[in-house]
């Protein structure tokens, strides 16, 4: 959940990389979009189907779901189509224009109870408008009952707010010796994240030969600076400015990356570095940080 923010700051956030302007538009237009996608879904013709000639499940009834919840979230006491063309019987609805726009959808579970029907749930990110005139970002969880039939979906129900997936206690990493960003690790791994995120300097200086890091494309961020880095394995005192060629280390990197306004996007790397020649280079970016008891 996101805390309070006030309008500008929460267009700003919604529109991500757009102006406020466009941000308004996709407000205004909601029920209009989600319509439009419901064309190209349907014109990518029936879903697949399972050896029994039941309709297997698909990526098509999630979306529909999704957009159907964007639709409803959208809808307004001024424009309520858009959510008839989901669920046909309709409804009257109350809301006022403006007072609650969905940011973003993602769809959490999907199931087939039976041929032809299925279940789904959708989180969306909303911004509801305050009494105080503030907008709140929250997530809501909406289940959507449909069926489906020669490429054609249709609600049975309105949108059921349900309860979102939980989080679990925090993970603990196993990463417990400290490394001084000033140091040879430090240095190489600096060198790497302001190649990889920043396009500053040549990215293969840092790399292992023959390790496969493409950098995003474009950098998307101006700069960067470590702020914590610590290992899985313990050095002695002097070992990690002379490590022998083929020693790895699996290190947890925290990094602060700027954009060109200055403002810091804090990230987290797990990296495996390997020594070669007297240096570190980064190996591979690893799929997850190690945990502690594994």
């Amino acid at each position: 959940m996101l805390p309070d923010v006030d309008s500008e700051a929460a267009w700003r956030g919604a529109t991500r990389c757009g102006g406020r302007a466009l941000a308004w538009l996709a407000v205004l237009a909601g029920p209009v979009l989600a319509v439009a996608g419901l064309v190209v879904l349907q014109s990518a013709g029936a879903p697949p189907m399972r050896d029994g000639g039941a309709p297997a499940s698909s990526a098509a009834p999630a979306g529909w779901a999704e957009m159907y919840v964007r639709s409803w979230l959208s809808a307004t006491r001024d424009d309520s189509a858009g959510v008839e063309t989901f669920f046909p019987a309709g409804v009257k609805l109350q809301r006022a224009p403006g007072t609650q726009v969905p940011i973003d959808t993602a769809v959490v579970s999907e199931v087939s109870p039976d041929a032809g029907s299925w279940s789904v749930v959708v989180v969306a990110d909303v911004l509801v408008l305050q009494s105080d005139g503030k907008r709140r970002a929250s997530l809501l969880c909406a289940q959507v009952a449909m069926t489906g039939a020669e490429g054609a979906y249709v609600a049975t129900s309105l949108p059921s707010p349900v309860a979102c997936p939980g989080t679990l206690g925090a993970v603990d990493p196993a990463y417990d010796e400290a490394v001084d960003p000033a140091g040879p690790i430090g240095q190489s791994v600096a060198g790497f994240l302001a190649a990889y995120l920043a396009g500053q300097g040549q990215l293969d200086r840092f790399v292992s030969p023959g390790a496969s890091l493409a950098p995003p494309s474009p950098a998307p961020f101006a700069a960067v600076q470590l702020t914590e880095l610590k290992t899985h394995e313990k050095f002695e005192p002097g070992q990690a400015a002379r490590p022998t060629d083929g020693t790895a280390v699996h290190l947890l990197v925290r990094a602060g990356a700027f954009d060109a306004t200055g403002q810091t996007t804090p990230v987290d790397y797990a990296l495996t570095l390997v020594a070669r020649a007297g240096r570190w280079e980064i190996n591979r970016i690893d799929p997850a940080p190690l945990r502690a008891g594994r």
